[in-house]
């Protein structure tokens, strides 16, 4: 999202006539002062180093309370740190000062949208709007919020609105071909999408992007970017790039490198950020769809398209009887930036273990796997996800497994890789790929969506899901 500081502009030192008293020296040394202040803290800012820039905003506000960039800095040097509450109070401060200011109504609209209140957050950006009509950045920012709130054809419409007005808005490119995709055109969303090259600082490569002409023996390197959910939704196009007669290098994460290797087509992995082995064309691996002309009807062509490995150290303990064998996994690890956290509660999931021909294993990994202990269900939940080194382990294990149930997450992509009867918890507002609504999903026909009701809510989610749960025991006993 676009967020806005306001520049330092050059600090004219005004010296008092010799008519001035003592309080007008001491006033001007002050400003002075200020001035100064306020510049240290601004390169403190730029430098990266939020504790002490915060410390000098302060100092900055202490000798000149009136100054609404003062305030505005500070408090995008909070959001930055996380400290939503506190950059939201700075914003406000400095509307007091400036009233209308669309930079200021912006920048609280985006810090109300990381706080999940989307109603304030729209009441400031559409004011911000009103207040600079001709501002890309104020309606790209709504848009974003518009489609956080669940209104995508509105978003859709303020991001042509804002290129409009600035035909290379990347940013704006990219969300607006996030939105298209969610509303299903594809084609014309991952064209949108393309423009993220732009917007990312990747390696200078020598070797030409390739144009999906026919390789004719020479080697493609598939670069990584996005999450690990991303590269293993996008492994599914290797088949075809191989089709094309490519020697196939795939770059990837370390815990993804023995998955991947298992993928057909695949005939080399290198870790990010390894020296590059020689390689003749290159393609973002989020970029295959576009280069290779894939449309809305061939996107679940090939699954499963994954496997575990042959060899592996993962063993469940075996089913005793007639039981339904389900993996959990509640948090992704970390919340996507400007987004709320897609974790749900664990508590939520251990009131699902009362079922009754339900056995249980948490698949979580990550610092999330400790909330176990924490909720004192360890025992009624065996702790796989701590055993597993990467997720060729992970797809060892949901291999073991009748159902994953998880939110979106790495470990959702697995399984709907592996075709595992998946059942997906879905965010109000959801990521691209879970479409915008239905309970089936393109990419992976073995899942099943739950998704919130509610922004924020996981009553609705969990109540039929409950209700799903029963009713696949229940098949399973009868």
């Amino acid at each position: 999202m676009a967020e806005e500081t306001n520049k330092l502009t050059d600090q004219t030192e005004v010296k008092p006539s010799d008519a001035e008293s003592p309080v007008a020296d001491r006033i001007a040394i002050r400003d002075r002062e200020a001035a100064r202040v306020f510049a240290l803290a601004t390169d403190l800012h730029r430098r990266g180093e939020y504790d002490q820039a915060v410390l000098a905003y302060s100092r900055a506000l202490t000798l000149d309370g009136t100054n609404a960039d003062i305030y505005n800095n500070l408090g995008v040097c909070l959001r930055a740190q996380g400290k939503l509450a506190a950059a939201s109070a700075c914003y406000r401060r400095a509307l007091v000062l400036k009233p209308n200011d669309a930079g200021l109504l912006s920048n609280l609209g985006n810090t109300q949208r990381d706080m999940y209140d989307l109603r304030s957050a729209i009441a400031s950006l559409s004011k911000a709007v009103r207040n600079a009509p001709q501002s890309p950045e104020a309606v790209y920012n709504l848009g974003l919020t518009l489609r956080d709130a669940g209104d995508n054809d509105k978003a859709i419409a303020c991001f042509e609105s804002a290129l409009g007005m600035r035909k290379d808005y990347a940013a704006c490119h990219v969300d607006y071909g996030v939105s298209l995709m969610l509303k299903g055109d594809l084609a014309k969303g991952f064209e949108e999408y393309d423009w993220r090259s732009r917007m990312t600082a990747a390696r200078d490569l020598e070797q030409p992007l390739w144009d999906g002409s026919d390789l004719n023996g020479k080697t493609i390197l598939l670069r990584q970017e996005g999450g690990m959910g991303d590269v293993i939704q996008f492994l599914r196009y290797i088949p075809a790039v191989k089709e094309k007669n490519a020697n196939v290098i795939v770059e990837c994460h370390g815990s993804l490198a023995r998955l991947i290797a298992t993928a057909p087509g695949v005939d080399k992995v290198i870790i990010a950020d390894s020296p590059l082995p020689k390689f003749d064309v290159y393609a973002p691996i989020m970029s295959l769809p576009l280069i290779l002309g894939i449309t809305e009807n061939t996107v679940s062509d090939g699954i499963p398209y994954l496997s575990p490995p042959e060899l592996h150290s993962i063993q469940l303990p075996p089913a005793a009887g007639r039981q339904v064998r389900v993996g959990f996994c509640w948090s992704p690890g970390r919340p996507g930036a400007g987004l709320p956290d897609r974790s749900c509660p664990l508590s939520r999931i251990v009131e699902l273990l009362a079922i009754p021909g339900i056995v249980a294993f948490s698949l979580q990994m990550g610092e999330r796997a400790e909330d176990l202990k924490a909720e004192s269900c360890d025992v009624l939940m065996p702790d796989v996800g701590s055993r597993l080194t990467d997720l060729a382990d992970l797809s060892a294990a949901i291999d073991q497994l009748d159902l994953v149930v998880c939110v979106d997450s790495a470990t959702a992509h697995v399984a709907g890789a592996l075709g595992k009867p998946t059942w997906l918890l879905v965010p109000f507002a959801p990521d691209w790929r879970w479409h915008a609504e239905g309970d089936t999903c393109a990419w992976y026909p073995s899942m099943r969506l739950f998704r919130q009701s509610q922004p924020g809510s996981w009553d609705s989610v969990f109540e039929e899901l409950g209700e799903a749960l029963y009713a696949r025991a229940q098949e399973t006993l009868s």
